[in-house]
């Protein structure tokens, strides 16, 4: 073999390998967009990239004994090339939130070595290869039950689903924050961002006349100002807040809440909890869902279904109006128990509310937050309603 020969064999060869497992990632992110389930993203993937450089190679063959050597593998590595290029680069735009949610759920799943290539294909930079510990991280399947396709189904707990026994996840990522010139903003990893905000998200469990049920909070000040949803503590006779470290509160305080916007504001004295060590936590940092882009990442931190501090990552689908309401559409996944829990965007900045799936029995992943600057609105110097949880207010419950 001439030399021109062996250059062309090499080039062949990493043509072929760096195509296929880009394409299978780029691919992946793509069916990522409909499900967060690894084997099925993985599926889809292999059976494209195979299906269709297969078809191709079959067009192109001539009929009869002669046939070009090496023809199929040459259609193989120029057709996985071209799709690695085409969704990476050349509808990077479009494409790079998308990789970067799938570069989220490697890091999720701990494939550190996957999650660092899909960073790579999606422009986002990295210390180190991040990973989180515990398969309690993974999505949580949604268990509501609808009436009818096109209403709303409250993602907070149902009343049994708080007894759940708890499964809290712990991130032990040691990437430290990606680095960034001072004018850009700098997007975190799914490791990255639960490490230091999932301590921020509370657990937050009710008695009322219709049973047990419960969802989920986060801390806005140290004052312990905590934010969920209306509907989580609506009729509560009793509640409980457990932080992530196990420090638990049942002396709450209800300091506003909007039925019509679905929102309510807590307090808990921090200083003295119930039972467990004072909570470390530090506020959350809230985001402008006015600038927020169709494409960009949504993670969301909660506890669907009792298992306390589950992480799912997805993009914000859409900003939609919806029975007559805003909302953030997004296709992070979420389930009873994630109401009242944050969204955040890649930045670790909170852009909505979980609060509400869309039409269980027949669709998927199409999932609604209320956006962030609703709740701003809420926040007040003081509080002329503030009460006790239980005892009546100026709203109705």
């Amino acid at each position: 073999m001439d030399k021109l020969g062996i250059l062309r064999t090499v080039v062949k060869a990493i043509a072929l390998l760096v195509g296929f497992v880009g394409t299978i990632l780029c691919l992946m992110a793509i069916v990522g967009l409909a499900t967060d389930h690894t084997w099925i993203r993985a599926s889809v993937a292999l059976v494209v990239a195979i299906v269709l450089p297969a078809l191709i190679s079959d067009r192109l063959l001539p009929e009869g004994e002669d046939k070009p050597k090496g023809l199929v593998s040459d259609v193989f590595a120029v057709t996985w090339m071209v799709l690695l290029v085409g969704i990476a680069v050349g509808a990077g735009r479009f494409t790079r939130p998308v990789l970067a949610a799938e570069g989220d759920r490697f890091a999720r799943d701990g494939h550190g070595l996957l999650a660092s290539a899909t960073y790579l294909l999606a422009g986002v930079k990295a210390s180190t290869p991040p990973a989180v510990a515990g398969a309690e991280a993974a999505t949580s399947a949604s268990a509501a039950t609808s009436s009818a396709p096109a209403t709303l189904a409250s993602a907070s707990a149902a009343p049994s689903a708080s007894a759940s026994a708890s499964a809290s996840a712990s991130a032990t990522a040691s990437a430290a924050p990606s680095a960034a010139p001072p004018d850009e903003p700098v997007e975190l990893s799914a490791a990255e961002l639960f490490k230091k905000w999932a301590p921020s998200v509370v657990t937050i469990q009710v008695k009322s006349d219709r049973g047990d049920g419960g969802g989920t909070g986060f801390l806005l000040d140290r004052k312990g100002t905590i934010a969920t949803n209306h509907h989580v503590i609506a009729g509560a006779r009793e509640a409980r807040v457990k932080f992530m470290n196990g420090a638990t509160y049942e002396e709450i305080r209800i300091l506003a809440d909007d039925a019509n916007a679905d929102l309510a504001l807590l307090r808990v004295d921090l200083e003295h909890p119930k039972s467990g060590d004072l909570p470390s936590a530090e506020p959350v940092e809230l985001g402008d869902s006015e600038a927020i882009q169709v494409g960009e990442r949504a993670i969301s931190i909660g506890n669907p279904l009792g298992l306390e501090h589950t992480l799912t990552t997805g993009v914000v689908s859409s900003r939609r109006t919806y029975e007559g309401k805003q909302w953030i559409q997004m296709s992070t996944p979420i389930s009873p128990g994630n109401s009242g829990g944050p969204v955040f965007n890649g930045r670790g900045e909170v852009i909505g509310i979980a609060t509400a799936v869309i039409g269980i029995i027949i669709a998927q992943n199409l999932n609604l937050a209320v956006p962030i600057n609703h709740l701003e609105a809420l926040i007040k110097p003081s509080y002329p309603n503030e009460h006790a949880l239980g005892e009546s207010g100026a709203s109705q419950w």
